[in-house]
């Protein structure tokens, strides 16, 4: 075998030589660069790996066994000859579509929809990406985000994103099929601002979305949701790395992320940063609210208005694998920092309480809806390291299901038992060698 390509180097005496010299030319035909003009290269087979480059706009692609995907240009080929990065710069957004000839700008100042412009010519030509310009962008609408499509920008602190209008959600994922393979990356997405009425920030509203991957976004200036999943929709195998939220107000609403859904499996959160404020609604926010599918969340970590930091209820999966509490402007004091009811699976790695008064750091209770007692949570170690906490680390508010137990990783005097069921030790105390509880 050669070193770099791995062709075959038969040994003198082989038989049957053509064989691996066939092999060696199916391997040629993806490996050797094609050269063609641009609007011919639907004339060659996109094999997996093959490069081609067009020798009239400079612009190279790569197959992906389906089709041709532009990697970018040799030459100028945006802004008038001027290039992507020339074109970014002066404040265009670009437009790289894998069935474009060559990338596309749009001026923010000739439309009100600048983004869902750019959205809809990657739509109609087999996706690609929206690249967003170091300023703030208006967008005078919703942004409808189809499947293949991705929105980079240059990170969140220069590229921006301003959804003008009041009650307008920012970006929805709406195809009846379910958007699949879409990614926001390096922007931060602006409400109308606080105190003025908004949509949600992210709005999963139709079909099941799949795949999406979020890299990191900043969302600022909403008096809503700032994620919503809504009932009758599941998305699933969907990624977000890191979701900074400032200034903004879910105090009218169950959460700042919400999943209203009963399913949709294998969401995973890697930091989410809450700083909420209470200027519109008057209340404590809740940040994290989940009735069903699966959530696993890295690191969840607030301030500001932040009351109940997770509201698990009906069939939710939930996996946390740390809590910090540390929020700065609470208009109550919440019963608890993290509740828990029903009979969905829990796992909290550990509560950190920083600052600020609540009752209880944990409350297992009942789901009226579902008619189910507590069972099969895990709570982790509870680490108060300032703040104020009213009564005990653990208030057991309903019997828990013996059949389905729940541990708590300490102490049975850190619980407090408020319910008058009956004691059924569906509760167990690690720090006790699993004492039973309530």
């Amino acid at each position: 075998m050669t070193e770099n390509h791995g062709y075959n180097t038969p040994a003198a005496g082989t038989t049957d030589w053509h064989v691996p010299l066939n092999e060696n030319f199916e391997a040629f035909d993806a490996d050797v660069e094609v050269r063609d003009t641009d609007a011919n290269r639907t004339n060659y087979a996109p094999k997996s790996g093959a490069k081609f480059l067009a020798t009239d706009t400079g612009r190279v692609y790569l197959g992906d066994g389906s089709a041709w995907s532009s990697l970018g240009s040799l030459s100028g080929d945006a802004a008038g000859g001027g290039g992507v990065t020339e074109a970014l710069v002066k404040g265009n957004l670009v437009v790289l579509g894998r069935q474009l000839a060559a990338p596309e700008t749009i001026d923010p100042a000739s439309t009100d929809t600048p983004v869902q412009d750019g959205l809809d010519r990657l739509a109609s030509n087999g996706g690609g990406t929206v690249r967003l310009p170091p300023t703030t962008v208006s967008e005078g609408g919703m942004i409808s985000v189809p499947s293949n499509a991705a929105i980079f920008g240059f990170g969140p602190d220069v590229s921006k994103v301003a959804i003008t209008p009041a009650g307008v959600d920012g970006v929805v994922f709406d195809e009846a099929g379910g958007v699949d393979h879409a990614q926001l990356d390096g922007f931060a997405l602006n409400g109308p601002g606080p105190g003025v009425d908004s949509g949600v920030a992210i709005h999963h509203v139709n079909g099941d979305t799949q795949n999406l991957r979020i890299g990191r976004l900043v969302l600022w200036g909403w008096t809503n949701s700032v994620y919503r999943v809504d009932q009758g929709v599941g998305p699933f195998q969907c990624r977000h790395e890191e979701i900074t939220v400032y200034d903004c107000d879910a105090g009218a609403e169950d959460g700042l992320f919400e999943f209203r859904s009963w399913y949709g499996p294998a969401n995973w959160f890697g930091t989410i940063a809450a700083y909420p404020t209470a200027d519109a609604s008057g209340q404590n926010t809740t940040v994290f609210f989940t009735r069903g599918g699966t959530q696993t969340i890295d690191y969840l970590t607030m301030g500001g208005s932040a009351g109940t930091a997770l509201h698990q209820t009906w069939d939710a999966q939930l996996r946390v694998e740390s809590v910090h509490w540390e929020p700065t402007e609470l208009r109550s004091t919440p019963d608890a920092i993290v509740r828990l009811l029903g009979h969905g699976v829990a796992q909290i790695g550990n509560v950190k309480h920083i600052t600020g008064a609540t009752r209880h750091v944990y409350e297992l209770g009942y789901d009226a809806y579902n008619a189910n007692a507590p069972a099969a949570k895990v709570l982790g170690p509870y680490f108060g390291l300032g703040g104020s906490l009213g009564a005990a680390v653990v208030n057991l508010a309903a019997a828990a299901d013996a059949a389905r137990p729940s541990f708590y990783w300490g102490m049975a005097a850190d619980v407090d038992v408020t319910h008058g069921d009956g004691a059924t030790g569906g509760l167990r105390a690690l720090g006790e060698a699993g004492a039973a509880v309530g």
